[in-house]
């Protein structure tokens, strides 16, 4: 049996399961994951009830020790177990859970037999959307779309910046609150590829001010060559996405999901695919002319929407 990090919750408070093991390697939901099942399962006396052991070099007969003791206080034993051998993962495939008080969750453990798997994978748009809802009504507030979507572009869809950056926001508006984008955009701190996607989306919406608003932000950490580089897989991109049609295939070759490939779209029929064929035009010359030493990244940038 497999669940979802995101459904992890739910599932246990239905059935509660011996043996566990999680699969991925989103660290931030790994963490997540224990401190959930940490959570339901140890209601009194921790220090005795909970126990996390490096499996590297653990023997059988000293995890079957821990597996075996009784809690105290406490209805069921917890024990994660890391980097877990050979030896002991040959004990829990025939060790009979049927009248234990112990749950055992180990971590990546591929050869592990009848262990209910928690997948703890990079979460889909989808996925991230659900947690920050759940999150949301948790804490008795309520979050705008447009919010949302710019929370999770913002932190380039990274789960351990979005829940930072969400329990700020909930922190901000109070119970009952509304986090809106003025809420959002005032406190999300942007990742580098965020400013990237504002800049592009300066371009989109040729609000020439606003691009050399941001360019000028940008050019204090990073450089006029590696800025205009990026511009280059943008225009690139959004040529591709112009003069094709086909969206799987966009997808596949670009590597991108349907909600980019959507609202890039949005904007090409906005500003006509002959728009974005004419500023990969721009690019290639410019870029030439930098190669060849008759123009510098730096007035290129500004010469790019001119």
């Amino acid at each position: 049996m497999e669940i979802k990090f995101i459904d992890l919750n739910k599932t246990i408070k239905t059935k509660l399961e011996n043996l566990y093991n999680i699969k991925g390697d989103d660290v931030f939901l790994i963490r997540q994951a224990i401190n959930n099942l940490k959570n339901y399962i140890i209601k009194d006396l921790e220090e005795f009830n909970y126990i996390k052991i490096d499996a590297s070099s653990l023997k059988s007969n000293a995890l079957d020790a821990e597996v075996s003791a009784l809690p105290i206080g406490n209805e069921y034993r917890f024990i994660v177990l890391e980097n877990l051998n050979n030896e002991c993962i040959e004990f829990l495939n025939k060790y009979d859970f049927s009248d234990s008080t112990t749950i055992v969750l180990t971590i990546n453990a591929e050869k592990l037999k009848n262990a209910t798997t928690i997948n703890c994978e990079i979460l889909n748009r989808g996925d991230i959307t659900k947690y920050i809802l759940n999150t949301i009504a948790k804490a008795k507030i309520s979050i705008q779309e447009q919010a949302i979507d710019y929370l999770i572009d913002s932190t380039n869809s990274n789960m351990s910046k979005i829940n930072t950056e969400l329990n700020k926001m909930i922190s901000y508006v109070g119970v009952d609150g509304v986090i809106d984008m003025s809420v959002a955009t005032n406190l999300v701190a942007n990742s580098s590829e965020y400013v990237v996607y504002m800049l592009t989306g300066a371009i989109d919406q040729k609000n020439y001010a606003e691009y050399q608003k941001i360019l000028r932000d940008m050019l204090k950490s990073q450089t006029a060559g590696e800025i205009f580089s990026y511009l280059g897989k943008y225009f690139r991109r959004m040529q591709y996405i112009a003069i094709n049609k086909d969206d799987s295939l966009i997808g596949k070759i670009l590597n991108l999901k349907p909600y980019a490939i959507k609202m890039s779209r949005q904007f090409i029929s906005k500003n006509g695919v002959n728009y974005y064929i004419n500023l990969y035009q721009k690019y290639t010359d410019l870029d030439y002319e930098i190669k060849s030493g008759k123009i510098s990244a730096y007035k290129a940038l500004y010469s790019i929407i001119f």
